[in-house]
């Protein structure tokens, strides 16, 4: 069973919203193709997206 990830969350319609701290693109992902906007950024609430793949630790 996976963590319940801190920024990332299911909005009213039901799509995924990404924190990149939580991305597999993001700076703590381990993706060699990182994100444009989101590849440094390292803690939670510092920004985040619809397109992101969560990281598979995490579970929603």
């Amino acid at each position: 069973m996976g963590k319940k990830p801190k920024g990332s969350f299911k909005d009213s319609r039901g799509k995924l919203f990404v924190d990149c701290a939580e991305c597999k693109r993001g700076g703590n992902g381990d993706d060699a193709d990182k994100c444009s906007s989101g590849w440094n950024k390292k803690r939670i609430n510092n920004g985040g997206c619809f397109c992101g793949d969560l990281m598979e630790k995490f579970e929603i």
